[in-house]
This record gives C-alpha cells, structure tokens and sequence, in this order.
C-alpha cells in the first residue's frame, strides 16, 4: 500500500484542532470555524475518491451537512441538546441525499450514488463531534483532553508517511500517537499513564485505520481525492474525543 500524500495536511489540520482547544472562551465557535473548513474539503473531494456520478450534488449535501451540524452545535436552542441537533442534522443530510438523486436528470450508477453521499454526510456530519467536546471540556476544564487527542492524531498521520511496509507503518504511528497523547493527558489533565495510554490507542488505531481505508482508494494519491485522505481521519476521531471528554 503506497504512503497517502495528504497525510501532512491531515496533521497539521490536527494540530489547527489542538491549537483551537487552548483558546478559552472563543474556542468552541473557532472549533466549529474548523470543522466547517474540513467539511468543505471533504465535500469537495468525496466524489472524486468514491468516482460518485453526479459530483456536485454530492459535494453540496455533503458540505452542506457538515457546516449545518458544527453551526448547530454552537447555536443549539435550549428545547435540545447539541448532539441531539447533531443527530437531526445527519438526517437532513440522508433525506437530502435521497431528494439528490431524484432531481438527477440521469439516474445511472443510483445505487453507487446514492449509498457513496450518505456515507460522506455522515463523516462530515459527526465531525461537528469536535465541537461538542471542546465545549464540554470547557466547562468541566478538561480542554487538555481535547488538545492531547489532536495532538496524538498530528503525530500518528505525520508517521503514516514513513516509507515503510504498512504493517510496521501502521504500529509505530499508533503506538508513537498513542504514547504522546497518554503524556499530554497526564500532564494537562492527570489522567493516570495507563487510563491515558488505553484512550490514546484506541484513538489513534481508530484514525489511522480511517486514514489507510481512504487512502487505499484507486484515485486517492490524485490532487482532489487526496484531500479526503486527510481530511476523513481528523473529521471520524472527534467522536473518540467527545466520548473521551465524557468519560474522563
């Protein structure tokens, strides 16, 4: 498996994010800033990676999804909230998917069409996750676990463009990822080394398994697929970081 060439702009996209957690009180509407920049460059390359019929539909519903889903989680109204509107938000993005591909006026590769923008709505989609976890951070002054994280994925993408076999690629970056996010979140937040390292590893495996999924596109070392490449695993592990704000 060849070396995804996107793999830096994915860390320093990463590191925009861990910037962003040190920000205070601006911070959960910069974040949300950030997650609608990666939505777009997601939008922009998901047809391209997936060669889905019909691009610019799809570019549309996918960057819509995102931008709609990060600016739902700072505008929130008091009846619901935030990851609530996150959920109504993806959807939107399926059911605007479905009305995509019946105002096609050539409806060929529908099913390919069809499963390949919902598949992007929903990437883009819970990347808004970002958002809430900084914003629960915040308040529980918990911000360094947001920091670590981005820092750890920053690490573990940079790795990823060793020119090694992918196996051993694969390890060092998950375990060098998970190794500096396990000292970043005990020195920023006390986490114990253990508890820190078990968060940082399934954290890392998750966004790098994401990353050699996209990258082993066909058409992924190409300049607008590749895009994707970077953008998927920052945008898929701010689930890991919303879930590891709760727990810990």
């Amino acid at each position: 498996m060849t070396v995804p060439e996107r793999a830096p702009l994915g860390a320093a996209l990463a590191m925009l994010i861990g910037v962003v957690s040190l920000t205070g009180e601006l911070s959960p509407a910069l974040m949300a800033a950030v997650v609608g920049l990666l939505s777009l460059l997601l939008g922009m390359a998901w047809p391209d990676l997936l060669e889905l019929p019909s691009p610019g539909g799809t570019r549309a519903v996918v960057a819509g999804t995102g931008i709609l889903a990060a600016l739902v989680t700072v505008v929130t109204p008091e009846r619901f909230i935030p990851l609530t509107g996150v959920v109504m938000v993806c959807a939107a993005g399926v059911l605007a998917s479905f009305l995509h591909q019946m105002l096609r006026s050539e409806r060929r590769d529908l099913t390919h069409s069809l499963t390949g923008t919902v598949a992007g709505v929903f990437v883009a989609g819970i990347s808004a996750c970002w958002v809430l976890a900084q914003s629960g951070a915040l308040a529980g002054g918990t911000t360094g676990v947001v920091t670590a994280l981005a820092a750890g994925m920053a690490a573990t993408l940079l790795l990823n463009t060793l020119p090694l076999p992918s196996l051993p690629r694969f390890g060092l970056a998950a375990v060098v990822g998970a190794a500096l996010a396990a000292v970043l979140l005990s020195t920023l937040v006390g986490v114990s080394p253990l508890l820190g390292g078990l968060v940082g590893a399934i954290t890392m495996i998750g966004g790098g398994c994401a990353h050699l999924l996209v990258g082993s596109s066909l058409v992924s070392r190409e300049s607008v697929p590749s895009l994707a490449v970077a953008t998927v695993p920052v945008a898929t592990i701010g689930v890991a970081a919303h879930l590891a704000v709760l727990l810990l």
